[in-house]
Parts: structure tokens; sequence; C-alpha cells
């Protein structure tokens, strides 16, 4: 029975794929309604714990990989071993593994885009795709660098410091309080700024902070454990990929052709939903919602929404296909 602040009461399992171990959680595997549900920065499968068993009780098979470069799968030095079309081929690979041919896939932060991206890749291995916080956005058809990125998005100016060496060796010096001021809920007492505007810190000099109310001691400390054991570094890697995305997406078409829904969080400062405004430009088959009050992390602070929303478009995602 699934404690779903409990990392140890999941189902983790574990193989060998594109030159990595990975790991993942297998949820109700016996059911036929696969769901593959991808995470962001710096965040792990647990980010999915208020969705996981919601879902498979629901009747889903709900597959949750930590992503190359977090938690128990393995987080390559080299950027270069990174990059939406290395990480597709790891999920593909993963469902080969298990002997899935079709998923709906649902992600969040970096996992949306790669969302996106793995149906682009892999079109016969996806049926749909839910988004959360994370807009589609085409492939840029020309190289172009991150600093060209924010000067386009400003509100990505903080990948600058994320892609920079020194916020690797802020965040092991700061592990703790690192994921108690960057794990904040909207709707909590205090608020913390990301990056502070001065010294463009995440942590180091900056005050300690209770943590948040809805994150429970036993998720914290997993998170803390297993960036502590791992590093940051795998995870910053992710934000080194402008040139290699560019050259792994540059011939993928602009025009994504998945039935989608996309969720935005009303108060998200990373990705406001003022992002989302030109998507059905380019998704023809396109759901959008909004949650009220919540900030980035809109899978914990609002999984009532959240979950409301996954189960009727799941239903009908399933609906349609068998007919």
């Amino acid at each position: 029975m699934i404690d779903k602040n409990d990392p140890a009461s999941y189902n983790h399992q574990y193989t060998h794929v594109n030159g990595i171990r990975l790991h993942y959680i297998d949820e109700n595997p016996s059911s036929h309604k696969p769901l593959l549900l991808l995470h962001g920065w710096p965040d792990l499968w647990l980010g999915w714990r208020e969705q996981i068993q919601f879902l498979s009780q629901l009747g889903y098979r709900v597959i949750v990989p930590s992503l190359r470069g977090f938690g128990e799968t393995d987080a390559p030095y080299d950027p270069a071993e990174y990059g939406m079309a290395t990480v597709s081929k790891d999920l593909v690979s993963l469902l080969d593994y298990i002997q899935v041919p079709l998923v709906t896939v649902i992600g969040h932060d970096w996992g949306g885009l790669l969302s996106f991206r793995f149906a682009q890749f892999y079109p016969s291995r996806v049926k749909a795709v839910t988004s959360f916080c994370t807009p589609y956005t085409p492939p840029f058809p020309q190289p172009i660098t991150l600093e060209e990125v924010v000067r386009i998005l400003p509100n990505f100016d903080y990948q600058l410091y994320l892609a920079d060496p020194r916020a690797e060796k802020d965040i092991d010096n700061n592990v703790g309080k690192f994921y108690r001021r960057v794990f904040r809920a909207y709707e909590d007492d205090i608020s913390c700024t990301f990056i502070d505007p001065v010294t463009n810190h995440l942590a180091e000099g900056m005050a300690d902070v209770p943590p948040s109310a809805k994150l429970h001691p036993k998720v914290l400390d997993y998170y803390i454990k297993w960036c502590t054991i791992r590093g940051a570094r795998g995870g910053l890697n992710w934000y080194k990929q402008t040139g290699n995305d560019y050259k792994h997406c540059k011939d993928l078409d602009p025009i994504f052709r998945k039935p989608t829904m996309m969720v935005v969080a009303e108060k998200d400062a990373a990705l406001p939903p003022s992002m989302s405004a030109k998507m059905s430009k380019y998704v023809p088959d396109l759901e959008m919602h909004t949650v009220k009050n919540s900030g980035h992390w809109i899978l914990w602070e609002k999984p009532a929404q959240c979950n409301s929303l996954l189960k009727d478009w799941l239903d009908r995602i399933h609906r349609s296909h068998k007919l």
C-alpha cells in the first residue's frame, strides 16, 4: 500500500538503458493503460506523489522515471551526454524494456518540454500529452545561445546562473537550505526569492527558512539525501543544452500533432501563463486550463485541481482512442 509521503512504499525498479542505470517507479504494472510521468528540476519522481496513487487507483499503469542526472539514475559528468534526443532515447529504451508500445505522457517543468520532444522524436509511441506549467515551443530554426534565449524570455535569466559552475557549488554546500527555500508554495506565509538579486546565489549566504507546510518531512529528507549523494551537477547539466538541443531538434516538425492538455499555474513566476498564450498556433488539438492561486509546484500545491483535470482528460483520451 502506497503512503504518498513515504518514498520506500512505492514500487522501485531499475534497468540499464542507453548507457546508464535508470531508476523508475512502476505502479499497477498489470494495467494496459500506461502513463509516463516526467519530472523537472530540481525535482525527482517524488514530485508526482499526489498523482501516482490517485492515477493507479483509477486503473492506470503509472511509470515515473528518475530522469538522467537526477536521484537514483546515473548522472553523467559531461553536459554533452544530455539533451532532448539523448533523454528521449532513455525513455523509449525504458518502454522497450518493460514492453509498453504506447503511452500517454504527462510532464512538469523540464518534464513538460521533454514530453513534447519525446512525442516528436517517437510519435508512434505516444498517444497524447499533458504539460503542467511548461508550454510547447517549436524548435529553434537556427543556432541560439542561452544568453539569446534570455533576451527573448527575460524571466529565464535565472538559467544563466544555473548554467554557471558556481551554482553547483552553491547547492552542494547548502543542500537542505536550498530545498527548503526552493520548494515553497505560493500560499506559504514565507516568501523567498529564488535567486538573491544582489549575490545571484540560490542558498549560499542566504537565510534559512522552515520547510513549507505542504512538504512532509520524509519527502524533504528524500530530496536532501539524493542530492547529497548525487550532487547537483547532473540536474544542472540540463541548463547547458541550448546548443545540443538545437542540433537534436532542428529538423522536427514545428507543429505538435498529438492531443494536448496544457495546465498553467496562475502565479508561476518561472513559467508564467503568458508563455502559453500562442500555443494554439502550433498545437491544433489543444485544451487549456488555469489553476488559480498556484505557484510553480502546482502538482502538490493544488493536487485536487490537478487530479480532477487529469481524470477528466484521461477518461476522454482513452475513450476516444477506443472509437
